[in-house]
């Protein structure tokens, strides 16, 4: 029915949607649920719709995330922003609905909370995780989102190695609505990881990465975070006096973008170096 919905408020025609797909009798019947397509030829209908299969499931949904995407979309929010106790929050309603949530990711949201409280991992929600990606023979993007949400609390050698895997399905995705955005996001967090375990010369390489996913001005937010994390390394184990000027030009940036988080970290590495 939505598919119908659809085509009626586009006003296009049976024929214009359905050509080279099926007869208009299988049409029909299949806008009224009463017989399947194909996935190619689904792919094809939506195409003739100018639908992606991404917008498509969002509005048969009513406009409204599936659960699991909700989930990691409000802690994602929450967490990103540095507002924790709403991350606190959402990670409670997450533990009280798990059904709804894949075990390994509800595992992967109590070891962000344990991170950010500063409290050991629990052994067996850390094996669910690390099993995960010991497991991996292939890559999607929805794996490469996971690693970057879980770089903080992966062994630091498995991230690397994890890392260096990802890494090596960028080529494939490069024409990939969004992807960019996708990987510029891993190497962000991962080269945060490496340098806050001090693993220096892998950051470094993990940044020189970063210039080949960034360009442009749509880019633009990626590309101060990089800059901000080539000037703590500066600043904390290179040329402090350098790093400081640096870091200093990225808070102003930030602080005229309003990226609140961002001006708050350079605030703290200066203080926490005092």
């Amino acid at each position: 029915m939505t598919v119908k919905q659809i085509r009626q408020q586009k006003d296009l025609t049976l024929k214009q949607v359905y050509v080279d797909v099926c007869s208009k009798p299988n049409a029909i019947a299949f806008e009224k649920d009463e017989r399947m397509l194909a996935a190619d030829k689904f792919r094809q209908v939506l195409a003739n719709l100018m639908l992606s299969l991404e917008e498509f499931e969002w509005i048969d949904n009513h406009y409204q995330p599936s659960l699991a995407n909700y989930y990691h979309y409000v802690t994602g929010t929450a967490w990103n922003s540095g507002q924790l106790q709403y991350f606190n929050k959402y990670l409670q309603q997450i533990e009280a609905n798990h059904t709804g949530v894949q075990r390994v990711q509800l595992a992967s949201y109590r070891l962000l909370d344990c991170y950010q409280k500063n409290n050991p991992f629990d052994e067996q929600e850390s094996q669910l995780v690390i099993n995960y990606f010991a497991n991996l023979a292939t890559w999607t993007l929805a794996d490469i989102k996971f690693l970057a949400n879980n770089c903080y609390v992966l062994p630091l050698e498995m991230l690397i190695n994890l890392l260096q895997e990802a890494w090596k399905v960028q080529k494939r995705y490069a024409m990939y609505p969004h992807s960019t955005e996708i990987f510029a996001t891993l190497l962000i967090n991962c080269a945060d990881r490496l340098i806050e375990e001090e693993a220096i010369s892998s950051a470094k390489v993990v940044l020189r990465l970063c210039t080949q996913v960034t360009t442009g001005s749509t880019l633009a937010g990626y590309q101060l975070l990089f800059q901000f994390e080539n000037a703590k390394i500066e600043y904390l184990f290179g040329n402090q006096t350098f790093g400081r000027k640096q870091l200093a030009k990225v808070g102003e940036v930030a602080e005229f973008l309003d990226i609140k988080t961002l001006v708050e970290e350079v605030n703290m590495i200066f203080l926490n170096s005092q």
